[in-house]
């Protein structure tokens, strides 16, 4: 099934814009400088990183296509954005999701259901960390 015709697929691009947008204005007046790059796969996400020109990395554990704490571990030990920092975002409930992601490399995780102004905050935490390794 192609992935527009696919209703969850298109449910999580309107997601993922409705959220986008929503960080964005929540950052407009932090005066960070933050480059939204989005990819609704993994397959996206690696093409996204082998372009380069990543600081940093939001990634979101609920991608269609396969395990991205595999792209945390891939990110962290050299692959495709080598060693950029990066974050996990998550919708579970399960406590041990934020443990695995920082095994594989993440500087942590959080949850979509945080305050803008928590997701804010941590989206600071990893510009910071992306600006510290360059």
């Amino acid at each position: 099934m192609d992935g527009e015709a696919d209703p969850v697929r298109r449910r999580r691009r309107q997601f993922q814009g409705v959220f986008g947008h929503a960080l964005r204005q929540a950052l407009a007046p932090e005066r960070l400088d933050v480059a939204f790059v989005e990819a609704g796969s993994l397959a996206e996400a690696r093409a996204q990183l082998r372009q380069g020109g990543l600081d940093a990395a939001l990634i979101d554990v609920t991608m269609p296509d396969g395990n991205e704490l595999d792209l945390v571990e891939e990110i962290h030990n050299g692959g495709p954005g080598a060693r950029i920092p990066t974050l996990v975002l998550t919708a579970s409930l399960d406590t041990s999701v934020a443990g695995r992601a920082m095994e594989a490399g993440a500087m942590g995780a959080f949850s979509k259901l945080a305050s803008m102004p928590e997701t804010v905050d941590a989206i600071k935490r990893l510009t910071d960390a992306g600006r510290s390794e360059v």
